[in-house]
């Protein structure tokens, strides 16, 4: 796993998307988890899923062919490994964006004129680079050789 971390509206998503085509370009299957400091509203009024929960289930998870979501009631979430763990199986490597304190090797996204000084860059130990975000061919190449080999 590695985190792509930045201030909001750095591109982090701009960067990921352009590395997530050059590594699947290659064959490489990539998996990704996006942070999300917001509540998440799937579960629709009136859905069974919504139902469930709303009769007392702890936890509800909606799963069909392709697809999974799962509502927790207590607001604490699955750890970030253990949630990756689902799927980590089917990917080469697992791009995250964001949960730069989850002790992952980090690309620090950094654009200039964005972020406000407050955000606090993870353990500088941890990070491979600082990017922007057209820099898709050499942070796809780090990747490459750092993990993928």
């Amino acid at each position: 796993m590695v985190s792509f971390a930045g201030p909001s509206g750095t591109g982090k998503t701009t960067l990921l998307e352009g590395v997530i085509g050059r590594l699947t370009s290659k064959g490489y299957r990539v998996a990704a988890v996006k942070h999300d400091a917001h509540r998440i509203e799937l579960d629709t009024e009136g859905k069974d899923s919504w139902r469930l929960r709303r009769a007392g289930a702890d936890s509800t998870l909606l799963m069909g062919r392709d697809q999974m979501a799962w509502f927790g009631g207590d607001g604490a979430g699955p750890d970030l490994h253990q949630a990756v763990g689902l799927f980590a199986a089917t990917a080469d490597l697992v791009v995250v964006e964001g949960f730069r304190s989850a002790g992952l090797p980090t690309v620090i996204v950094a654009r200039e004129g964005h972020g406000d000084g407050r955000w606090e860059p993870p353990d500088p130990a941890l990070v491979l680079t600082t990017a922007h975000p057209s820099d898709v061919d050499e942070v796809a190449e780090l990747l490459q050789q750092r993990f993928l080999g």
